[in-house]
């Protein structure tokens, strides 16, 4: 198949980025070209993926800055979305797959794309009333597809026609199991209030452990954020470094007792999440997002009802909130070291038998083939 790739333009797609959608990207472009396909990638300057042809559109930090109130990700995208118009004729691609995170750009032009448009949903928009309200004001077009990348993300939609879901992977190669674990917790993401990263510190310290704490700072309002509401929190028991190299992210998934992630948000699928379990690290989480698919309860790690006021589950832990992390980190501690041991070999299993790259890659290739047999 020759296919085209819309990509971020705000990051750098190389095969170890710092956000998600652009490993996303990096791997399901890496795949197809090893199943012998023809891909096109448009993306950030600096890229580098082993893509047929990569079509520069900006540099990253002329993307991510803004004047006169305009952020200039908007321009530079549209002007992504009419290369790629002008290049369908030329190129005659089969198919359009677009992986930006403001996908609904895409949809204004999709009767210009004489060729079918399937974008992966790394967000949450399709669950938001208003912004759905939105799409149904462009229009949905019968050559756009939506993926979905979890079952969860898939049910929340308010779109259902010409939809599928296709759960993220990962390179497991890249992330080797270790039996061994640590003595100190872990929350590794983006800083971001969505991700967790106070509460995850408000239960660690209340159940007198210690933390560790990776996060990179892409804008100003996470830093302003990280300086108003979690600077004052990291004391003795906390550390935090943004991120350096996979190498680091390996030392601190393989030496962490627990990965803690009380998300506050629906999220779709994050990659780290199955990352730790590759590695063989426990989840201690809220019952949110795609979290109640890929933590199996007791088993590779605990899940976590957010409030009284929001049940998910009947989970083991009983508690919700803070005080609900707390008691399942007391759980986890009080393990005995065989019982542990078998939840760390439980995530690594389940992360090889379900969330490899090839599988995601070939599922997408499924999708691809259903859509042109059309």
């Amino acid at each position: 198949m020759r296919i085209a790739i819309a990509g971020v333009i705000t990051k750098q797609i190389t095969a170890h980025p710092l956000g998600g959608t652009e490993a996303f990207t990096s791997l399901l472009v890496d795949g197809l070209v090893k199943k012998g396909h023809d891909v096109t990638l448009y993306c950030a300057q600096g890229s580098q993926t082993n893509a047929t042809r990569q079509i520069e559109i900006c540099k990253a930090e002329e993307a991510m800055g803004s004047e006169s109130n305009v952020e200039f990700v908007y321009p530079y995208t549209l002007f992504e979305i009419r290369k790629i118009i002008e290049d369908i004729k030329e190129r005659k691609f089969d198919l359009l797959h677009i992986n930006v995170l403001k996908t609904f750009l895409f949809s204004y032009f999709a009767d210009q794309m004489p060729i079918p448009m399937i974008h992966t949903m790394h967000r949450d928009f399709l669950q938001n009333k208003k912004i759905f309200q939105v799409y149904q004001k462009i229009g949905f077009h019968d050559n756009e597809y939506f993926v979905f990348v979890s079952k969860s993300a898939h049910k929340l939609s308010f779109l259902q026609h010409n939809t599928f879901d296709v759960f993220n992977g990962i390179d497991i190669a890249k992330y080797p199991f270790s039996k061994q674990g640590g003595d100190k917790l872990l929350w590794l993401s983006r800083i971001d209030p969505l991700k967790g990263p106070k509460e995850a510190i408000l239960a660690v310290n209340q159940a007198k452990k210690q933390l560790m704490m990776s996060g990179d700072i892409d804008r100003q309002k996470y830093q302003e954020y990280f300086n108003e509401e979690l600077k004052s929190l990291i004391v003795d028991n906390i550390a935090y470094e943004k991120p350096i190299s996979l190498e680091r992210n390996l030392e601190l998934f393989h030496y962490a007792k627990a990965f803690i992630f009380p998300i506050q948000w629906e999220e779709p699928c994050p990659l780290t999440v199955l990352e730790s379990m590759a590695c063989g690290t426990p989840l201690i989480a809220f019952a949110r997002g795609s979290l109640v698919e890929s933590v199996v309860d007791g088993e590779t790690g605990f899940l976590v009802n957010p409030s009284d006021n929001d049940i998910r589950g009947s989970w083991i832990v009983k508690k919700t909130g803070i005080n609900g992390l707390t008691e399942a980190i007391e759980r986890l501690y009080a393990m005995s070291p065989e019982k542990y041991l078998a939840m760390r070999k439980a995530c690594h299993n389940r992360a090889e038998e379900n969330y490899t790259v090839d599988k995601m890659v070939d599922k997408y290739l499924n999708i691809y083939t259903q859509i042109l047999n059309k």
